[in-house]
């Protein structure tokens, strides 16, 4: 029988579904002056407020309807929206379902560290932080989704934000599950929080699809839910670490897990900059874990 929050947890997923299917047969006839419109109002930038915002010469006569904007759609405002919100061109066009970039970082735990730097760079005055969604259910094959938000400007006192998805992490597997605690801890080194929210793993792979639009209507990453969880305790507790980590046959992917951060750790992926935890003690924490698990054999 099912408990009353499992069923309406159930039920939310299937409305959200619904809506997503709608909301695909809807954009596979939407033109892209419509599509232009819908990427500022998803991310909270109303229609009216899209010449104050954007700028480009677009007035309000501009953005009256889709008639009348679709001849400012040049080449160069085109582009500049894209790169402004983190929105594929082939998206824009009507051409392609997904909506944005996927970036991959599984094994190449130096490549987040220079997309983050990279962000800054570009964008030194916006604020950076990340949500990590985590399956909730035992899936083996689950995904978790990293989804770092970066302020691109304002709208009186409200920021606007875009998005970059992170993705490729099955949360059970041992290999995935240490880049990943690396990712976070090298967010938490260059001041980014990453921020823990769980969810059923089917709402999960509806984002990592990438036909999502995402914004939240301006409400941004907290829309997605409360912080449930702390993912950078993955790289200070082996508890954490360890934590619905599939064993795999006797227990190799708990012991491959914990070796593989340690290697991590070794080559200073794992430094989170957070004075309170030393890096000597924590690694300490997790060969004696380690050293446990090889002596009794235990999952």
């Amino acid at each position: 029988m099912l408990m009353l929050d499992q069923l309406e947890a159930a039920m939310a997923l299937r409305d959200r579904y619904t809506r997503w299917r709608q909301s695909r047969e809807k954009s596979a006839q939407e033109s892209i002056a419509t599509r232009f419109c819908r990427v500022f109002e998803s991310h909270g930038v109303h229609r009216n407020q899209i010449p104050r915002f954007f700028g480009h010469g677009l007035t309000l006569e501009h953005v009256q309807d889709d008639a009348s904007l679709l001849p400012r759609l040049e080449e160069p405002l085109l582009e500049d929206v894209c790169e402004r919100f983190a929105v594929r061109r082939e998206w824009l066009d009507g051409a392609d379902n997904k909506a944005h970039p996927q970036h991959r970082f599984y094994k190449t735990p130096e490549d987040f560290s220079s997309f983050i730097k990279n962000l800054r760079e570009i964008n030194p005055d916006g604020d950076l932080q990340g949500v990590l969604i985590a399956p909730s259910d035992a899936r083996s094959d689950a995904s978790a989704l990293l989804i770092l938000q970066e302020t691109v400007g304002w709208i009186g006192q409200t920021s606007i934000y875009r998005y970059h998805l992170c993705d490729d992490w099955m949360f059970a597997y041992w290999k995935a599950r240490a880049y990943l605690t690396a990712c976070v801890a090298i967010a938490w080194k260059h001041a980014v929080y990453i921020h823990g929210v769980r969810t059923v793993s089917k709402e999960i792979d509806l984002l990592i699809a990438g036909e999502t639009l995402l914004g939240w209507r301006g409400e941004g990453i907290s829309a997605i839910g409360h912080s449930k969880w702390y993912p950078e305790y993955m790289a200070l507790r082996p508890e954490e670490f360890l934590a619905g980590l599939d064993p795999e046959r006797n227990n190799f992917g708990v012991r491959s897990g914990l070796q593989l951060w340690l290697d991590l750790q070794r080559n200073g992926f794992m430094a989170t900059g957070l004075a309170m935890y030393e890096a000597g003690a924590v690694r300490t924490l997790f060969e004696s874990e380690l050293a446990k698990r090889v002596q009794t054999g235990k999952g």
